[in-house]
C-alpha cells in the first residue's frame, strides 16, 4: 500500500467516527463517564459535610458502564440502575438516574449506601474536576462527591 492509500484510508476511518460521535448513542458511548468507577468521598446536607474514612468509600462505589448502567457498592448491598448525561460544559452537566434496583441487607451504621439508593434517581447534575479525578453528583436533597478509583 502507497502512503497516500494509508491517509486516505486514515481520513475516511476518521470521518466515520466523527460521524459515529454525531449519533444519539443509548448509554451516552462516548462520554466520560464511561467505564469509570467512583467511591463516595464526602456527603452535605443542609451545610453540613461528613468526610468517609477510606473504610467507607470502598464500600460505596458507583461504576458507570457503557451501554447505560450503573453498577453499584451500597456499603454491604450491590444495586443497579440505567444512567444517561449529557457531555460536561465547562466541566458540568446534567445527569438521570433510574430506580436503583438494590439487594436489602442491614448494613450496620455509619452507612450511606440505603441514602445513595434512594436520592441517586432525583440527579439532576455533575460536576467532573478539571483533572477528572473527583466528581460531583448532585440530588434533591444530597449533594454527593466520589474520587476516581
Amino acid at each position: 500500500m502507497t502512503h497516500s492509500h494509508l491517509y486516505r484510508m486514515a481520513a475516511l476511518g476518521a470521518a466515520g467516527l466523527a460521524l459515529a460521535g454525531c449519533e444519539s448513542l443509548p448509554g451516552n458511548v462516548y462520554h466520560p463517564l464511561n467505564g469509570t468507577t467512583w467511591r463516595l468521598v464526602d456527603v452535605e446536607t443542609s451545610g453540613t459535610s461528613t468526610r468517609l474514612n477510606p473504610e467507607l468509600q470502598a464500600r460505596h462505589t458507583l461504576t458507570f458502564e457503557r451501554g447505560g448502567r450503573v453498577n453499584m457498592q451500597l456499603d454491604c448491598n450491590r444495586g443497579s440502575a440505567s444512567w444517561e448525561a449529557t457531555l460536561p460544559q465547562t466541566y458540568n452537566g446534567s445527569i438521570s438516574i433510574s430506580q436503583v434496583a438494590a439487594t436489602r441487607a442491614f448494613c450496620p451504621d455509619p452507612t450511606f449506601g440505603e441514602a445513595l439508593a434512594a436520592d441517586l434517581p432525583s440527579s439532576s447534575a455533575y460536576t467532573l474536576t478539571p483533572d477528572g479525578r473527583g466528581l460531583v453528583i448532585r440530588t434533591a436533597r444530597i449533594v454527593y462527591a466520589f474520587e476516581r478509583n
